[in-house]
């Protein structure tokens, strides 16, 4: 009987360490590949290019492939949640998209430029915090998204789901060849990844099949989702979120720093400027978008849009237009280089 229990635990603390590892690993790859909605709208609007938002619509197959066969080989396992498209959320998304102009960042890059040393990002999560502990105290009410616009998700089986399978896979092998062809022969595998920029392609990858393997264990599971939940938590008494989801945040960043002490990006800035602002009011709207829409971007991207959830499309338009229409009609509002996307790897600047 001990023994047995004993090879319960052990079972046990593999399997965390190893969701706690893919955590650091999605945290790095993001930072190694400068992923940000933000920029995706910058590079569109500096270079008439879209690179970094075909690797988003990368990343939604990839898990889109990893979830079919998921679907196939376990039936039981739990979908992400599946809505209505609704005002509140295409407005919700607006607002988030405004907010993370003026931040500078989209959720997770808040989180990277935070671990370049970005202490300015802090502000950027107080002002999320600050709307959604206002919203939940019910000092301001939003018209959020309600159990009663949840929808049957969409069901694939029998021929249908296998085809859908037979053409996710192929489309899959023929991306992990480009891949390998594509590496660069300069510099050795271990060498490129850790530090050099990661080509968007295999970020789009790691990121997505990462994202699966996390939800497979620990549940979906996104920071901002983890954040809301605790306010929640700590305010009226709703379910809080598990050590498990506050230690896959902890993971995340740690692999962010990791990415950004190999890389030499670290650089503590933490004299307080005037535009510091912009931070603090961009996380609050961000926060507004979080409560509005089940998480951020980042949930929009890795669960709602893969699970082909009908608000999640409209949701992550309304995003991007947000984001254009800071960098179009104030651009002095938001402080996002250049973005210049060449060889499938975007630099700044």
């Amino acid at each position: 009987m001990l023994k047995q229990g004993a090879a319960v635990f052990l079972g046990f603390a593999m399997t965390l360490l190893l969701v706690l590892l893919l955590a650091a690993v999605l945290g790095f790859t993001a930072h190694s590949a400068g992923i940000c909605a933000v920029k995706a709208v910058k590079e569109i609007v500096t270079t008439r290019r879209g690179h970094m938002l075909a690797s988003f619509a990368k990343t939604v197959l990839w898990i889109m492939t990893a979830m079919m066969w998921l679907l196939w080989l376990a039936p039981s396992h739990s979908m992400p949640i599946f809505l209505a498209p609704s005002l509140a959320s295409i407005s919700g998304a607006f607002l988030f998209g405004i907010g993370a102009a003026l931040n500078g960042g989209c959720a997770i890059s808040t989180v990277t430029r935070l671990g370049n040393g970005e202490l300015r990002m802090l502000l950027t999560i107080a002002g999320i915090v600050l709307t959604i502990t206002v919203i939940d105290a019910g000092f301001l009410t939003l018209p959020a998204m309600t159990s009663s616009q949840a929808l049957r998700p969409l069901v694939i089986s029998g021929w249908g789901l296998g085809l859908v399978i037979a053409v996710l896979s192929s489309w899959a092998v023929w991306e992990a060849i480009g891949l390998w062809r594509r590496r660069d022969p300069a510099c050795g595998v271990v060498e490129g990844l850790l530090h050099h920029r990661w080509r968007l392609s295999l970020a789009a990858a790691v990121i997505g099949l990462a994202n699966v393997a996390i939800a497979l264990v620990a549940g979906h599971w996104a920071y901002t989702g983890t954040l809301r939940d605790l306010i929640g938590w700590r305010i009226d008494g709703r379910m809080g979120p598990s050590w498990v989801q506050m230690s896959l945040f902890i993971a995340l960043m740690a692999g962010v720093v990791c990415s950004s002490l190999l890389r030499r990006s670290s650089l503590l800035r933490f004299k307080p400027e005037p535009d510091w602002i912009r931070n603090f009011s961009g996380g609050m709207l961000m926060g507004a978008g979080i409560v509005t829409v089940p998480g951020g971007n980042d949930g929009l991207l890795l669960d709602a849009i893969p699970s082909l959830s009908p608000h999640a499309i409209p949701a992550f338009t309304a995003l991007l237009v947000g984001v254009a229409a800071v960098l179009l009609v104030v651009p002095r509002f938001s402080d996002v280089a250049r973005v210049s996307c060449e060889g499938d790897v975007c630099r700044d600047g």
